[in-house]
């Protein structure tokens, strides 16, 4: 799989003083992982960032510490960013032997287009965004791709169990658990009919002049 080299120096500023180290170009680093030591490194930041962008969590870095000789492989596990500016404050490398098994979450990325959500006006929904896996560190997958292009009704559906991996890759997510599905569109209520109002009584009120000519006919007879 694809590998990115990342150049590094041992570090003796520590503590608060790494600020001077960020001002001029540098970003601190940690190196740690089983039966090692944890170290403090650096690397350039302009470097750094650009490697940052190529590696992600899953790509392996082939670590390279000036004065020493060989390479050595780690992943990229914690990256603390300034929460104003961005930039890069402080990296975590996980050094890993090859030769070993490992435990990592990978992305999970929707390929192509659901008929049933297409064609049939459905709402694509992927409940599951990553999936853990247990493999050797060489072959950990940038990224599981998963084509929904046989979707295309609203009874299919994707679970972790139908998803292709490599033969030496041991899927550790429960098989049964529901990848990606499309629902069928939200039909609209229809508006209550309100009830018809009742009839109200609606008394009826005698003009006060009739009334009178009706009590002067009264005495006259």
């Amino acid at each position: 799989m694809e590998t990115v080299a990342l150049k590094l120096k041992p570090r003796t500023v520590l503590g608060k003083k790494v600020k001077t180290l960020r001002r001029s170009g540098i970003t601190p680093l940690h190196l740690y992982g089983a039966g090692i030591e944890p170290r403090a490194l650096q690397a350039e930041a302009r470097t750094l960032r650009k490697t940052l962008q190529q590696v992600g969590r899953n790509i392996p870095v082939h670590i390279e510490v000036e004065g020493e000789k060989g390479s050595q492989i780690a992943f990229v596990r914690e990256v603390q960013l300034d929460p104003i500016t961005l930039d890069v404050q402080h990296v975590d490398l996980y050094l890993v032997d090859v030769s070993r098994r490992m435990e990592v979450e990978v992305p999970i990325e929707i390929e192509g287009e659901a008929p049933a959500a297409r064609v049939q006006g459905g709402t694509l929904v992927q409940y599951l965004h990553t999936l853990r896996i247990e493999c050797l560190p060489l072959e950990v997958p940038e990224s599981i791709r998963v084509d929904v292009t046989g979707l295309d009704s609203f009874d299919k559906l994707i679970r972790v169990a139908e998803l292709s991996l490599g033969p030496d890759v041991s899927v550790l997510t429960d098989p049964e658990e529901v990848v990606v599905r499309v629902l069928p569109p939200r039909l609209e209520e229809a508006p209550p009919v309100e009830a018809a109002a009742a009839p109200q009584e609606v008394e009826v009120v005698k003009p006060v002049r009739k009334a009178e000519e009706e009590g002067k006919e009264a005495e006259e007879s």
